[in-house]
């Protein structure tokens, strides 16, 4: 089934070529390297949001996750529906918050308050593929019912790494027909034999200690010598907000990766490589327009 929105977003390409044109812009020649950047936790709080917006805006991320049961999630479904950003994926949760579903009704996911677990609980224990499964579908309707055009699927803090939870996965995404994010090789041809599409080089190292304009070009070389044709790399901007600095240890460090993600020499750089910045959408076949 493929996923519709009452408003068909534009294709969220562009050539980093034409130094300072939009994401709406050329897409470059059909040999150029794709590069989605993606920035996770949109939704997470009002200040993640305000920063991953400036980001698509004013930097090189084309492309954003939606947490459905957050704080700010609220916000960015009104962001999205006033269309200020073409679509969304689905930042698909079970280890934050608590579940949109009755607790009493996916109780292995869940503590005795009805929140979520912590990933390492969450991971070590007893895990149900239809509390997962249906989870999963209240957080995707969630943001379909907002009216968004869902790009795709990945996970908080990369639960899919548990083979029931990637089994859940697996058929959510069939389901809609969306793309997922893959992690490793052998998860990546795992969604290929299934006929999911998914990126063929995956960066998630560039964060915390790691974040420096330096490892981001270093990141995107390493993808390029690969000899992927479509390459995504994870980002976390975000402006730190007073409910960001309760919630999360990771503060600060979004607002540094802001600062690089938005420097136009990150771009300038890109134009240098031949790169074009893609989305999701692009991945998925024929962008809608």
């Amino acid at each position: 089934m493929t996923v519709k929105s009452p408003a068909s977003p534009a294709a969220a390409t562009s050539r980093v070529g034409d130094r300072g044109d939009d994401k709406g812009g050329e897409t470059g020649g059909t040999g150029a390297v794709l590069l989605i950047v993606n920035a996770d936790d949109f939704g997470y709080t009002v200040g993640v949001n305000r920063g991953i917006i400036k980001a698509m805006e004013c930097g090189v991320v084309t492309s954003t996750s939606l947490m459905a049961n957050q704080p700010g999630t609220g916000d960015a479904l009104a962001v999205l529906r006033r269309g200020s950003l073409k679509a969304a994926g689905v930042h698909l949760c079970l280890t934050a918050g608590r579940p949109l579903c009755d607790p009493a009704a996916v109780p292995s996911l869940v503590d005795g308050r009805g929140w979520f677990k912590k990933r390492d609980a969450l991971l070590s224990g007893l895990l149900n593929v239809e509390e997962v499964k249906l989870e999963f579908l209240a957080q995707v309707e969630k943001v379909r019912a907002a009216g968004v055009w869902v790009s795709h699927l990945d996970t908080h803090h990369h639960v899919h790494t548990h083979p029931v939870i990637l089994e859940a996965l697996l058929d959510v995404a069939r389901r809609y027909g969306l793309p997922v994010r893959s992690l490793d090789s052998s998860m990546r041809q795992g969604l290929s034999r299934q006929g999911v599409p998914t990126p063929d080089y995956f960066c998630g190292q560039w964060f915390g200690e790691q974040v420096s304009g330096e490892s981001f070009r270093r990141f995107v070389a390493a993808g390029l010598q690969s000899g992927a044709r479509v390459m995504e790399l994870m980002t976390h901007p975000g402006l730190a907000d007073e409910e960001l600095r309760q919630r999360s240890s990771y503060t600060w460090q979004r607002e540094r990766e802001l600062a690089i993600l938005c420097d136009p020499a990150t771009k300038e750089w890109l134009f240098d490589q031949g790169v074009k910045l893609g989305s999701y959408l692009d991945l998925a076949g024929s962008p809608p327009g």
